[in-house]
């Protein structure tokens, strides 16, 4: 046996004990009725304690056993450096953290390898649903040891689709969708919608709009390996772990049904998340940039990066004024970010600990009693 398909056979076992771990440490904190303390995170999305324990639990355990390996995690700020790895862990804590907090079973913990940006390897537990999934390239695809097959489906009519109702009913498609079966409610958990179309209980899943690759990977391997396509809406290989970790949309169903899906659904228009960082890297420098490098005519502006312990996370009153920790001061927005993901990386384990950045366009002069605009 080569040496690397032995060491993603290692790796398949350690991810699997620890999904189990990790799935039991969430289910820990919702015992006796009580319910994990959560809040939003920028961009409005639902982030609970269990989260961050799972999040701290994965980077312990996987990081140890292999230190060469890049990892990428929803719950930890992104450092591209630290995934531009040969092999990188993608982790998500849990998946369908908004049913995780109602008690709807359908969430789980999604952990993944990738290798040269392809899904080789992943493991998700889904703990209420007693449901644990496996696979690896050349492997095989199982559910609590047995081997998965996708659906033979190969007809739209009818089939079993896990979308958006109120996308397939939009007024907009060239042509109706024919009438389809739609879970209600549906899992909003994307790994474990992939899951259930690896095991064939339904036919395909379908979501347009952008998808983080720890939504994916692990779920992208079990498709594959079930004898299943996982592609974007145009069909398009997924690439992993590149400069922006996440794809334009998601299609996954057996093979027959796969091109009906994409030539229905391709000429819907969704931005490929690399463009975002196309700008800076169509802008070379002849120069290395330095932290206040701008040019001498350019406007600077005063941006103040600092945070603390929070009394409440829903609100911004520091628990001892004090012991605010003032990062610096930044003429520029870019800098003022770079300074801010430095320090809020430093604490991603601390779920009261905040930092901001402050634009101070308008300073009041004591003296005078003016505003400034600066």
């Amino acid at each position: 046996m080569p040496a690397a398909e032995r060491t993603l056979i290692e790796d398949l076992v350690t991810l699997r004990s620890l999904a189990i771990e990790a799935g039991r440490l969430a289910m820990s904190y919702t015992l006796e009725g009580q319910s994990a303390r959560a809040w939003e995170k920028t961009g409005g999305s639902p982030v609970t304690e269990a989260d961050l324990a799972v999040n701290r639990l994965c980077a312990e355990r996987l990081i140890m056993a292999r230190p060469d390996y890049g990892w990428l995690s929803e719950e930890t700020l992104d450092n591209r450096e630290a995934r531009q790895k040969d092999r990188c862990w993608v982790v998500d804590p849990i998946d369908g953290t908004r049913a995780y907090m109602r008690g709807d079973p359908n969430w789980c913990v999604g952990l993944a390898i990738v290798e040269e940006g392809k899904a080789v390897a992943g493991v998700l537990y889904a703990p209420m649903l007693g449901q644990l999934y496996e696979a690896r390239t050349g492997g095989g695809a199982y559910l609590n040891g047995d081997l998965l097959r996708v659906s033979e489906c190969r007809t739209e009519a009818g089939c079993r689709l896990i979308a958006a109702e109120e996308m397939l009913n939009y007024k907009g498609w060239p042509e109706p969708w024919p009438a389809v079966t739609v879970p209600r409610p549906k899992p909003n958990s994307t790994l474990l919608r992939m899951a259930f179309v690896a095991s064939g209980s339904w036919d395909a899943t379908l979501v347009l709009s952008n998808k983080s690759d720890w939504d994916l990977a692990a779920g992208t391997v079990l498709v594959e390996e079930a004898g299943g396509l996982a592609t974007t809406h145009k069909g398009e290989e997924l690439q992993f772990n590149r400069a922006i970790p996440a794809q334009r949309s998601i299609i996954a169903s057996g093979k027959g049904l796969h091109p009906l899906l994409v030539r229905r659904s391709g000429f819907v228009d969704i931005q490929d998340p690399q463009t975002k960082a196309a700008p800076a890297a169509a802008k070379p420098r002849t120069e290395p940039a330095k932290m206040g490098d701008a040019p001498k005519d350019a406007k600077q502006l005063l941006h103040i990066v600092f945070g603390g312990e929070l009394k409440d996370v829903k609100d911004v009153q520091f628990e001892d004024l004090s012991q605010v920790d003032f990062v610096g001061a930044f003429a520029s927005y870019k800098e003022a970010y770079d300074a801010w993901k430095a320090a809020a990386h430093r604490t991603v384990d601390s779920a009261e600990t905040r930092y901001f950045i402050l634009h101070a366009h308008r300073l009041l002069d004591p003296e005078t009693g003016e505003h400034h605009h600066v």
